[in-house]
């Protein structure tokens, strides 16, 4: 309990911290923001059965965000370690535990979400054109700082658990 508190706070502080970020500011700070945030919403998120001790979250598509994930590549969350996998299609998007999909990739994000169906994937997206497609998680920029979204009726189909304190930082919950 006490981790996940602090992990709340350090989210919290995070959000905190990108009021101040100016909209021309260098690319590379926005994606290892949206990397710190990808990272806390692994971390605030339960899935059904753990089956070995790597937590894959999976990027599909040329985005730049691969290198700023990196970073968190062995984390520890809940007793797991991320282990961070470009897929170059969504067929193998079933062994991921989450899924970041890009800008860059030219698919039909409807039926990939469909493919997944009630497979317990956490799908993250900074394409709010993704949002009304189903995706979990939509992270955008909102008067200079990032923001995100919740989709929590998908998350539900999926099986998966949003800590309450992820539904309560995000700027909207479906």
């Amino acid at each position: 309990m006490k981790r996940l508190t602090t992990s709340v706070r350090v989210f919290a502080t995070l959000l905190g911290l990108l009021a101040g970020v100016p909209s021309h500011a260098d690319p590379a700070p926005e994606y290892k923001m949206k990397a710190a945030f990808l990272y806390n919403f692994v971390q605030l998120t339960e899935w059904p059965k753990a089956t070995d001790t790597w937590l894959r979250v999976c990027i599909i598509g040329q985005d730049p965000i691969g290198e700023a994930l990196q970073g968190i590549e062995g984390a520890e969350v809940n007793g797991r370690y991320i282990k961070v996998i470009r897929l170059s299609n969504l067929a193998d998007a079933n062994a991921c535990e989450a899924l970041y999909l890009g800008d860059s990739e030219p698919f039909d994000i409807k039926s990939a979400l469909d493919r997944l169906g009630e497979s317990p994937v956490l799908t993250i997206s900074d394409n709010l054109d993704m949002e009304k497609s189903g995706v979990m998680i939509t992270m955008f920029p909102a008067s200079r700082r990032l923001v995100f979204n919740v989709n929590a009726e998908s998350a539900k189909r999926a099986h998966l658990t949003l800590s309450s304190r992820l539904l309560r930082l995000a700027k909207h919950v479906d």
